[in-house]
């Protein structure tokens, strides 16, 4: 089984991509309003990518600051955020339990109103 984008092993694509998931559940979706969907609920493939890096290879989790993340975000942006409000969630920031066998994890798609 994969757990890398590209194969068995980490690649430049896994620490490109890295950045821009971790923050999307946690920034994207609540202040650019991309809320068609989450990670962690919409695309368990991708989650469970996440998931692996984040809790089971060293590196990741130490250099992820996300109140600096959340606050970066909604502290800069006055005309999307004007009063600064910075959400707390989500909680976990990142859920446990990496699924092992890919093939057990559906295609991630999101329903359109």
């Amino acid at each position: 089984m994969d757990l890398y984008t590209l194969g068995e092993e980490m690649t430049e694509a896994d620490l490109r991509l890295y950045p821009t998931l971790i923050r999307f559940d946690t920034v994207y979706v609540q202040h650019f309003k991309c809320n068609l969907g989450t990670l962690r609920h919409d695309y368990p493939r991708l989650n469970n990518w996440l998931k692996n890096l984040d809790w089971n290879v060293s590196g990741f989790k130490e250099t992820t600051n996300f109140k600096h993340i959340k606050e970066n975000y909604t502290k800069s942006h006055y005309d999307i955020n004007p009063k600064a409000i910075t959400p707390m969630g989500p909680v976990p920031n990142i859920e446990e339990d990496v699924e092992q066998q890919f093939d057990k994890l559906r295609i991630g798609r999101v329903r359109l109103p």
